[in-house]
């Protein structure tokens, strides 16, 4: 859990059907990591002007 009382998850994150909770340190690495990596996708390409909100789902069988 966070120590910071302002601090408000971005990222929701569940493997397995657990959810897992993240500190502020990892909510923002997750969130920025993820960000800049749909940055060198040409999402405009897709009608995609401004990202809002993404949601990944990754089946690892």
């Amino acid at each position: 859990m966070s120590d910071n009382k302002d601090f408000e998850n971005k990222v929701n994150l569940t493997i397995n059907g657990n959810d897992i909770e993240l500190n502020q340190f990892t909510d923002d690495i997750i969130k920025e990591t993820i960000l800049g990596l749909l940055k060198a996708i040409k999402t405009s390409e897709y009608g995609v002007d401004e990202v809002k909100k993404v949601e990944i789902r990754i089946d690892n069988d």
